[in-house]
């Protein structure tokens, strides 16, 4: 920890954000599909409604109501340049939950990022903001805390602040290793390919350039839960080849962590193997290594001895060593794939073929790769299908991909780009955007080997009447097609907030919770649903309130 870090710290003492035994569900960094764990899951019991507290003092700088995966969240900006992140809440403390409330109103929106001035909300450590819950994303009962760097919002590991709260004296379990010849370049234990290893063996064969994963998990003293890996070094003879440290992790390197991670083995067993060398395309700034970016060079006939040092933010370490032995061997050649088309990390992918364009900009790529085209017919599509890649292979951020329509086109503003999983033409299809042009349709995809095509949605949302008891009007909205844009609903012409949960279809309301006071007479009640293609629905109906 940094000694501006400790200094910070001196001056702001953090606390716990519950008054119950603090136990952890997950630790920061924790590696999953697209993204890393971006804060500590504390547990509540298996209940809801605790209380949640401030961790420090500051000001509430913001409110989330169902954005993010967030569920409802609050922000609480520290004078030493942090901000912590509550999620998955049930509710806001009375005043917040007020301005959240009129925020609501004022928009006509029920989800929202609210942002509040510098002391408008103060708080102190240890006061009252919240009533735990299990919104959003969550999965059970618990509060998912983050803390933030307030400059550049990078994400920081809470234990640097609460480290205290947390008791363990366990150290990390290492259970394997897997090796990464590159390719052209090396061989381990006579292949090319990628094999995993335990480290009981202790002896093995090599020659070339060889990266390494790792297979771990952090622990904790008297809780079940793996959790991810905070300290990772690897040494060869007694020199550091790679460490990182998951900390101060920039929002924008989500993605990156299926680079830094072996997404393919994660997505055939659910286990991550994590790299211990950096792919040229992977800029998260955690890593620290020498000029081959963490590739060993097996390249004199002798031993060498590597080391694997893994431990956790209390010191805890386990310590696992194997030995390697270089002897020369024939290296294969790559080979290039039938039809492939290489793709670079490090320059501008423009591609182009009858009836598609694609266009993957520098910088989303983790390496070089090869694009596989692969294109048939769905019997509701109005195009070809295109394929990219026939194994995953996941973007950073953002490519453009634009398809020509086949046929003629009734509205070009009901068109847009549709992903599958697959072929198969019964998958459920998602919404990648579009917009119709030059004959033309441009949406945005980030995974290559998923199945694009064009569709059209000139359907209207479905809106369908479940309760009209003035205390729990429920309705659910549903489409088939682009999938809901917005929604609202009036009472006598007067709006009134609709709200939804963990079922993105259902949306209630109380009519006592609204602005609008009971008559006893019969009132006229109106929902409108609006879908990404601007398709619309009314619903219209006679309610006595």
């Amino acid at each position: 920890m940094s000694l501006l870090l400790n200094i910070l710290l001196s001056v702001l003492p953090f606390g716990s954000p519950v008054h119950v035994p603090v136990q952890l569900a997950g630790n920061f960094g924790e590696p999953r599909p697209n993204h890393i764990h971006g804060g500590i899951d504390i547990k509540t019991e298996r209940e809801e409604n605790l209380g949640v507290y401030s961790i420090a003092d500051g000001y509430i700088s913001g409110a989330v109501i169902e954005r993010y995966g967030y569920g409802h969240a609050l922000l609480v900006t520290h004078p030493n340049g942090y901000t912590s992140y509550y999620l998955h809440l049930n509710r806001f403390s009375p005043q917040i939950e007020a301005a959240v409330r009129k925020w609501q109103y004022q928009h006509q929106q029920f989800a929202c990022d609210i942002k509040f001035r510098p002391g408008e909300f103060p708080v102190k450590k240890g006061q009252f903001i919240a009533l735990s819950g299990n919104t959003g994303s969550s999965q059970g009962p618990h509060i998912h805390l983050e803390m933030h760097k307030t400059k550049d919002n990078n994400l920081c590991d809470p234990l640097n602040f609460l480290k205290s709260i947390v008791k363990d004296r366990t150290a990390p379990a290492v259970y394997a290793f897997k090796s990464y010849p590159q390719p052209g370049e090396g061989v381990f234990q006579h292949t090319s390919e990628s094999r995993i290893f335990t480290f009981d063996k202790g002896y093995f064969q090599a020659w070339g350039k060889v990266g390494f994963g790792v297979r771990a998990n952090d622990h904790m003293d008297s809780v079940y839960n793996n959790y991810g890996i905070r300290y990772t070094k690897l040494y060869c003879d007694s020199k550091l080849v790679f460490a990182s440290d998951v900390d101060n992790f920039p929002t924008s390197c989500h993605r990156m962590v299926n680079s830094w991670g072996d997404y393919d083995h994660f997505l055939s067993t659910r286990i991550w193997f994590m790299k211990s060398y950096i792919e040229p395309g992977n800029t998260i700034p955690i890593f620290r290594t020498g000029t081959n970016k963490g590739v060993i060079n097996f390249n004199q006939r002798r031993d060498y001895r590597l080391r694997y040092v893994l431990s956790d933010i209390f010191g805890n370490q386990t310590v696992k060593e194997f030995t390697v032995r270089g002897e020369p061997e024939a290296i294969p050649k790559i080979a290039r794939p039938e039809g492939a088309t290489p793709l670079y990390y490090a320059k501008d992918n423009q591609f182009e073929a009858d009836g598609v364009r694609l266009n993957i900009p520098k910088g989303l790529l983790a390496k070089n790769s090869w694009l596989q085209l692969q294109h048939g017919f769905t019997g509701n599509s109005l195009s070809k299908c295109y394929s990219f890649s026939k194994a995953a292979l996941p973007l950073f951020n953002y490519a453009q991909l634009s398809i020509k329509p086949t046929g003629k086109i009734r509205n070009p503003e009901k068109l847009y780009i549709a992903m599958r999983s697959s072929m198969n033409a019964d998958a459920p299809a998602a919404y990648c955007g579009g917009t119709y042009a030059d004959g033309w349709v441009t949406g945005l995809i980030r995974e290559l080997a998923c199945v694009y095509f064009i569709a059209s949605d000139e359907t209207s949302p479905m809106i369908t009447e479940t309760s009209l008891n003035p205390r729990s009007l429920i309705f659910k909205i549903t489409d088939t097609g682009s999938g809901l844009k917005e929604y609202k609903a009036y009472l006598d012409g007067k709006f009134i907030l609709l709200k939804f949960g963990k079922n993105k279809e259902v949306f209630f309301c109380n009519l006592a919770d609204t602005p609008i006071r009971p008559t006893g007479k019969e009132r006229t009640l109106k929902v409108i649903a609006t879908d990404n293609r601007n398709n619309k629905q009314e619903y219209l109906t006679k309610i006595k309130y």
